[in-house]
């Protein structure tokens, strides 16, 4: 799951980013405002089939946290 993930994020990112790890803070490490957070997770909704609460959005702190809810939701 981790992987799939981290491949949506350097396809978003549009760049190698090799150090993406469970621990990356979404805003801090990877550099999403709130705007681009949004649009990845409507991205990871489309490649993962699933529909994400809007309240979720503030969840996401790190790429674990999403992980684990797309564990959930699988």
């Amino acid at each position: 799951m981790i992987e799939k993930l981290k491949e949506i994020l350097r396809a978003y990112l549009g760049e190698d980013i090799a150090d993406i790890g469970p621990d990356s803070v979404l805003a801090d490490d990877l550099g999403l405002d709130s705007m681009e957070l949004f649009e990845l997770v409507s991205t990871i909704e489309e490649q993962f089939g699933i529909e994400i609460p809007d309240r979720m959005l503030l969840k996401f702190v790190t790429v674990q946290d999403v992980v684990e809810y797309l564990e959930k939701a699988a």
